[in-house]
């Protein structure tokens, strides 16, 4: 049995982590086309080498496994594991920062007045110095928003890293004409990490906002052209995470490495002075060596899907065939439990 810690889902806000686990197995239907005279029934997809890695997190079993996009599994609705509290700090810390960098941009600067063109430099410096808060930072993206009513945002930047023989390159790409490959059919991961924020159920700010007067005495190059101004900051307590994890697909192999999706929002002004919506920032993490406890009590993730004998507390491991099968068989105990 390992040990753990624990934070809040997509539909949270950060708290401190308890003892968890992730996903469980959900296996995908065939889907059935009909025909004139006849159904066809497509292939179906075979994700049972991730659902596999998923419980044994032996990379051989992705070897030969081939992908047609990122695999996620059914999400979780209690906490993360607590054992994740102090590996994800730097990430939430770098999330939250970026997002009131942002927000003192457009609330209280000049340069809220400009246009996205004349901008770009700021936001590729940005999304690039986001891989640079932690290693576990696999991947980096900036939305933005010069419309809050249009359905996808106006731009979209990804930055990645790609190990090099002398160190690492990172990878810039403009993604704003490719909005709907990052969100591709399930099980791949949805676009929760970006919706949730744009289109909150109560038609409020969907992050904790704090406002703050902001009082300028300053002589540099005359600006601002204010003396006094309001704006509206967030905190960790406003990032969020997918409700799973992913195993990210790339040139039709997967990726053995679990990620989880962090992400949080920056708003501009109206023109009452209330919040409004401008885009997200978003961090993968790679939490594929973080410690987790099967072993906890609760619905934090993963929890209670330990092979331990609570009275002698022997992991049952004499048989690997039978083993698995509990494996599967806890998940499906505690995923569905009226079918029981």
């Amino acid at each position: 049995c390992m040990s753990n810690s624990s934070f809040t889902n997509n539909t949270g806000s950060y708290t401190e982590l308890s003892s968890g686990t992730v996903g469980y197995f959900s296996p995908e239907p065939s889907e059935v086309t009909a025909g004139t005279s006849k159904s066809l029934t497509k292939p179906e997809e075979d994700w049972s080498p991730a659902e596999i890695f998923l419980y044994t997190a032996d990379p051989s079993t992705l070897e030969e496994a081939s992908c047609p996009r990122a695999y996620s599994p059914t999400g979780q609705t209690g906490l993360l594991p607590a054992s994740f509290n102090d590996p994800l700090q730097p990430a939430l810390n770098a999330v939250a920062n970026a997002a009131n960098f942002l927000n003192m941009i457009f609330q209280a600067s000049d340069l809220r007045e400009s246009t996205v063109q004349e901008d770009m430099e700021w936001y590729h410096g940005l999304v690039r110095a986001l891989l640079e808060a932690d290693t576990l930072i696999e991947q980096a993206l900036l939305t933005f928003d010069a419309d809050p009513t249009a359905p996808v945002p106006q731009l979209v930047l990804r930055a990645t890293r790609k190990p090099m023989a002398k160190g690492q390159t990172i990878v810039l790409q403009d993604l704003s004409k490719d909005w709907e490959s990052l969100h591709k059919p399930s099980p791949a991961p949805d676009d929760s990490w970006f919706r949730s924020f744009k289109f909150p159920v109560s038609g409020q700010p969907a992050t904790a906002l704090t406002k703050r007067v902001l009082l300028n005495d300053l002589n540099t190059l005359d600006t601002p052209k204010w003396g006094q101004g309001d704006s509206y900051v967030t905190s960790r307590s406003g990032v969020r995470w997918a409700t799973a994890p992913f195993l990210d697909c790339k040139e039709g192999r997967f990726v053995p490495s679990w990620m989880l999706t962090l992400s949080n929002s920056f708003y501009g002004l109206k023109p009452d002075l209330t919040p409004e919506f401008r885009g997200v920032i978003r961090v993968d993490v790679n939490i594929q060596n973080l410690d987790l406890n099967q072993c906890a009590n609760g619905n934090s993730w993963f929890a209670d899907t330990h092979q331990c004998n609570r009275t002698t507390m022997q992991v049952r491991a004499n048989n690997k065939k039978l083993e698995k099968l509990d494996i599967l068989a806890n998940f499906y105990f505690h995923s569905y439990p009226d079918l029981w």
